[in-house]
């Protein structure tokens, strides 16, 4: 089994994305109000790094929803209340499940070299800017609920400072032919 991490839009129970080590045969769907319905998985995983609750995230303005998990059948079901009633999310939810492996002839090719510098660069910012948003993730969550250890702060402030750093790397001056990488907190 390997981890993967989901994004379903409230409105609609669409999924928006995934970033999988595995197999990304996931699908998703809204069967009413508040409840969201996720196909191909393996059930809910906790948080990385820490494996601690629930392997889920809700966007800070939508911090005070309940979510009920299911996974019945290889259906898994979210449930969104607040004060007690269903609720469709008005942002997004981020799902932390387990997919299958994938089977080694399935696993993709390594990607072409990308020739241009330009290409790489924009393609190694997103690449880096994904690592850094699942770091970040869970550490925004611990401390909006105000449980985040003093060490937690302070690498959360790390990655967030490491994602402004990308956000910069185009303007650097002699970009995109020569990169003065920002080095990613430990």
């Amino acid at each position: 089994m390997a981890r993967a991490a989901i994004n379903i839009v409230g409105a609609t129970g669409a999924m928006f994305d995934i970033t999988s080590l595995g197999s990304d045969e996931v699908d998703s769907y809204r069967s009413g109000v508040g409840v969201y319905c996720i196909t191909g998985t393996q059930g809910m995983v906790p948080f990385p790094p820490t494996d601690q609750g629930w392997g889920y995230s809700l966007h800070p303005s939508e911090h005070s929803a309940q979510v009920g998990i299911d996974f019945t059948e290889g259906l898994l079901t979210v449930t969104v209340t607040m004060g007690g009633e269903p609720c469709d999310l008005k942002t997004m939810i981020t799902l932390h499940v387990l997919v299958p492996d994938l089977p080694h002839e399935e696993i993709p090719p390594t990607p072409p070299i990308i020739s241009s510098p330009l290409d790489y660069a924009r393609a190694e910012v997103q690449r880096l800017r994904a690592i850094a948003d699942y770091a970040v993730a869970p550490l925004q969550d611990a401390v909006d609920v105000d449980e985040a250890t003093e060490a937690e702060v302070l690498l959360l402030k790390a990655w967030k400072k490491y994602r402004v750093a990308l956000n910069r790397v185009q303007d650097q001056q002699q970009y995109p032919d020569v990169i003065e990488w920002p080095v990613a907190p430990a």
